[in-house]
């Protein structure tokens, strides 16, 4: 977030995010914050796989309920809102929590899509969507 919020590239990256043509008006080489943004990505994606191998068994399919789950965290706290990421992940980590220990781990997961559910419904861009 602070890298994001308080450095060059960062805001070269969310002046890129909002509008293409504007920031290369500006003279932001787009390009390359694809590529910034792309690699970024990927070294976050390949330590989150490197740290959940040493737990969990590899195959082509492990991360599919974590691609989902984090979709929802993103959509829950808006899309494009860092803070509204940080926040919805503490709500889907409580609710996970809550909803294993009250109803049962077989239960957690739904418990965690129904919130998600109802807050799209009240807020359908996040909680923080712009």
């Amino acid at each position: 977030m602070l890298f994001i919020g308080k450095t060059r590239t960062g805001k070269a990256i969310q002046a890129t995010a909002l509008s293409k043509s504007t920031a290369l008006l500006m003279g932001i080489n787009t390009n390359r914050m694809y590529a910034i943004t792309f690699g970024i990505s990927g070294a976050c994606v390949g330590a989150a796989g490197a740290l959940m191998s040493t737990f969990f068994p590899i195959y082509p399919d492990a991360g599919a309920l974590y691609s989902l789950i984090g979709f929802v965290i993103v959509a829950l706290g808006g899309f494009g809102n860092i803070k509204g990421a940080i926040f919805g992940g503490l709500i889907v980590g409580l609710t996970e929590a809550l909803g294993g220990y009250f109803l049962g781990t077989q239960f957690k997961y739904a418990v965690v899509f129904l919130v998600y559910l109802l807050v799209i419904q009240v807020r359908p861009k996040g909680l923080f969507g712009w």
